[in-house]
């Protein structure tokens, strides 16, 4: 079961380590204040951060997340929220190894995940009081929707602090 306030306190120092890594050649980033989006970027884009303290070499897959409650299902998450909400550019960090992956929100996009989780089945993760819902989707199926780039080797350290954080090594 998944810890709400653990996950609510990854999700910030994870946000924190984005903004002071992200890579300067794609702008500056300003915390957005509402709940729609993360960040506003110095170019006007409006970005999402989804942090994953999962290890990437165990996995080929990034975990969407589909219904933050699977009993509120008119109430999208992950990709799909953001394209609801018409965020730009979602991206997906791997904090355990310093890589994050860049969506530029599209239909297309959406259509493709679409397409692959039609037939799969939710993968649920218990929470405290909810359920959410979400599809493990492999990298390879949307890879050409995203670029990766990785962290400086600065970040290492933050990096560890986030797992420790959530109690250790997956």
């Amino acid at each position: 079961m998944f810890d709400f306030k653990a996950q609510l306190e990854f999700g910030d120092r994870g946000e924190e380590l984005f903004i002071e890594n992200y890579p300067k050649d794609r702008g500056t980033l300003e915390i957005y204040p509402g709940r729609e989006y993360d960040f506003t970027r110095s170019d006007g884009k409006k970005v999402e951060l989804k942090t994953d303290s999962y290890n990437i070499h165990k996995t080929e897959n990034f975990f969407f997340e589909r219904y933050s409650d699977i009993n509120k299902q008119d109430k999208p998450g992950g990709p799909w929220r953001a394209y609801e909400d018409q965020v730009d550019i979602f991206y997906y960090m791997f904090v355990r190894h310093n890589i994050c992956f860049e969506f530029n929100i599209s239909k297309e996009f959406i259509d493709a995940i679409n397409k692959y989780t039609e037939k799969k089945g939710l993968v649920y993760i218990k929470n405290k009081g909810w359920i959410t819902g979400g599809y493990k989707v492999p990298r390879k199926i949307v890879e050409q929707y995203y670029t990766a780039f990785s962290f400086k080797t600065e970040a290492v350290d933050g990096i560890q602090e986030l797992i420790k954080l959530l109690g250790g090594s997956k």
